[in-house]
């Protein structure tokens, strides 16, 4: 059995592959079983209550709610895992500052994986973009997402230190040694038809023969325009409550898709 733990980063083409996962999910199911963030609600409770809080019995929850999911991938040839979230909150978000829980995280799932299924082949998978570039779409996520305040470049300025994704990276392959990580380059990802799904599978070893056979789709999360987002910073200041915030996002949000 293959199995690829495609965990984050955010902000990473990540729901572009979950798309492209979800579009090819019964062609590809045959031969390889897919997961994705609504299959894994236990798990990613777990690794964002542990990202928050850094305790020890919500680490132990993390082991728990792994082997659950393990539990459930036996009978399977392939798996294919891909949530974000498997590496904790997004930084910047309820206090997070960065990505320093994630090593621990990820060494707990793939602990976890190898005890309850010792003869799979487990890899790591993280996709990585350039500092500034990641930087400043987390900024739209947020602002997007929550009550964001801060103009972008005082968000830039707070959290410049924290987008080093492939020192991160390099800190996940410690921490999960000797189970391999792969880490790919977002943006040159997309050169290929699949995108990231092709990289994926490779790793499972899925024939090129029968690609032809699966759907492309369109990169996701296409930001705002810059009047869209001054609009939405706007909206984060203004007194209005949090419903009303809510519901003038929403609309602004549409605007964009």
């Amino acid at each position: 059995m293959k199995i690829v733990l495609h965990a984050g980063f955010h902000k990473t083409g990540t729901t572009t592959v979950q798309n492209a996962l979800k579009t090819n999910r019964s062609t590809l199911a045959p031969e390889i079983h897919i997961l994705l963030k609504n299959d894994l609600t236990g798990l990613i409770g777990a690794t964002k209550g542990y990202s928050s809080s850094l305790a020890p019995l919500d680490l132990a929850l993390i082991s728990f709610e792994t082997a659950q999911v393990a539990q459930t991938l036996r009978d399977h040839h392939a798996v294919i895992i891909s949530a974000e979230s498997l590496c904790g909150h997004i930084p910047g978000r309820d206090n997070i500052r960065d990505y320093a829980a994630a090593p621990e995280i990820l060494r707990c799932i793939t602990g976890a994986i190898n005890q309850t299924l010792p003869q799979a082949e487990l890899t790591v998978a993280l996709t990585v973009r350039p500092a500034s570039d990641w930087l400043l779409s987390c900024y739209t996520q947020h602002l997007r997402a929550s009550r964001m305040r801060s103009t972008a470049d005082e968000y830039l300025d707070e959290f410049a230190d924290c987008a080093n994704l492939d020192e991160m990276a390099r800190l996940i392959a410690d921490a999960v040694s000797p189970t391999p990580t792969l880490v790919y380059d977002a943006l040159a990802s997309r050169r290929h038809r699949l995108g990231l799904l092709d990289s994926l599978l490779d790793i499972v070893q899925y024939p090129a023969t029968k690609r032809s056979a699966l759907a492309p789709v369109a990169d996701a999360n296409i930001g705002p325009s810059p009047a869209q987002l001054a609009a939405l910073l706007e909206v984060n200041r203004s007194a209005q409550s949090q419903k009303d915030v809510l519901a003038a996002r929403q609309r602004l949000i549409k605007g964009t898709t």
